[in-house]
């Protein structure tokens, strides 16, 4: 792996669009996944890594802007407080994944993360995931960065506690909770309606697929009309 530098896929087709882009776009995948290099988790090595530092100089001036006060900080994490949020910026020890939650000081009080804020505000056909990672200097700075230009441009509402926010990001995360468990439990559906489609065992295709009919691609949809066609009735 290159570690002279970092990869960056904001929903460009090669490294060099990727740098043409400055900003980060409410339609893009959004993902730094810098060059991983194993380090010693002592605190000395964690710390030339800067991210206190870029936290501090990235982020904390919009939320002191936006009554936030620092209540506690470490070489792993960055705590905030205002009047009516919470707001905590990990570096993880292991596996170094920089994340960010948030969370209301009253009901509703669930706590909430990036990735939780920007899937809730973008719209359905978004490709909207959100990782950082970074194990070197150069990498965490980007990370935190990207973080605070987020925030700047969707978490408004966020940081100021709004009720009405929190309840659309909770809803957002439920709806794509459930519709995940949902995929999970039909997948062996599908792979199995997938062997009985190359066995030609239509009838099968048929049991498989009708009961998930709704949930169906375009392409499974024209097989189970196929099965129709070519079986009976199970």
């Amino acid at each position: 792996m290159n570690t002279d530098g970092f990869t960056r896929h904001f929903g460009h087709e090669n490294d060099e669009d990727a740098e043409k882009s400055n900003t980060l776009c409410s339609r893009q995948r959004i993902e730094l996944r810098c060059p991983m290099k194993i380090q010693d988790t002592g605190s000395g090595k964690r710390e030339e890594l800067g991210f206190t530092e870029a936290v501090a100089q990235y982020i904390a001036p919009m939320l002191i802007a936006r009554g936030f006060t620092c209540t506690e900080k470490s070489i792993y994490s960055v705590r905030f407080q205002s009047a009516n949020v919470a707001l905590v910026v990990y570096h993880d020890r292991l596996s170094y994944e920089i994340e960010l939650y948030c969370a209301r000081l009253t009901f509703p009080s669930e706590r909430y993360s990036l990735a939780d804020l920007v899937e809730a505000s973008l719209t359905p056909d978004s490709e909207n995931q959100v990782f950082f990672q970074a194990s070197q200097k150069e990498g965490v700075t980007v990370c935190i960065k990207a973080i605070a230009d987020i925030l700047l441009r969707h978490g408004e509402s966020f940081l100021a506690g709004d009720a009405t926010a929190y309840q659309q990001i909770g809803d957002t995360t439920r709806r794509n909770a459930a519709a995940y468990e949902k995929q999970s439990a039909q997948r062996p559906i599908h792979s199995a309606a997938e062997i009985a489609w190359r066995q030609h065992d239509y009838a099968k295709v048929r049991y498989l697929y009708e009961p998930i009919e709704g949930d169906l691609t375009l392409v499974e949809r024209k097989k189970l009309d196929y099965a129709r066609s070519h079986s009976r009735s199970p």
